[in-house]
């Protein structure tokens, strides 16, 4: 420990990478946290939807929906979000948040949380990880 002046000093570049690196971490689960929503597998989410009868909610734009989409998903685009999350009738329903990566999803989290959605998911690596699954998509 006494020597820990010493090691920052000379390996400057180690410790700035450290530091930045732990910043990233802390920044992306802080982000998890604050969105409200708890971040699910392809097999939990598939879980939601059969036992508790949740509901794929796809925030991607139209135009990539309609390209492919999980069967029996609803498109409300993040950006039509606001204006249309009185359509969704129950907010105790589970809500499975879907985009391309999960980046918009956390944003909808956000959302669906101020509007007192208890029930709040994301798909962890959005409709990538449904992909690497090798799950069905509709077109």
């Amino acid at each position: 420990m006494e020597n820990l002046g010493e090691f920052i000093i000379n390996h400057w570049v180690l410790a700035t990478l450290f530091v930045v690196l732990i910043s990233l971490i802390m920044s992306d689960s802080l982000s998890r946290k604050l969105s409200g929503a708890n971040p699910v597998g392809t097999a939990q989410a598939i879980q939601l939807i059969n036992q508790h009868k949740g509901l794929f909610l796809d925030v991607r734009e139209a135009s990539e929906f309609e390209k492919e989409h999980i069967a029996d998903s609803v498109n409300m685009p993040l950006a039509t979000l606001a204006d249309n999350i009185s359509t969704l009738k129950n907010p105790a329903q589970p809500i499975i948040l879907v985009c391309a990566s999960d980046q918009r999803a956390r944003a909808a989290a956000k959302q669906l949380r101020n509007s007192h959605f208890s029930d709040v998911y994301i798909l962890s690596g959005g409709l990538n990880s449904w992909k690497e699954a090798k799950l069905p998509l509709f077109s």
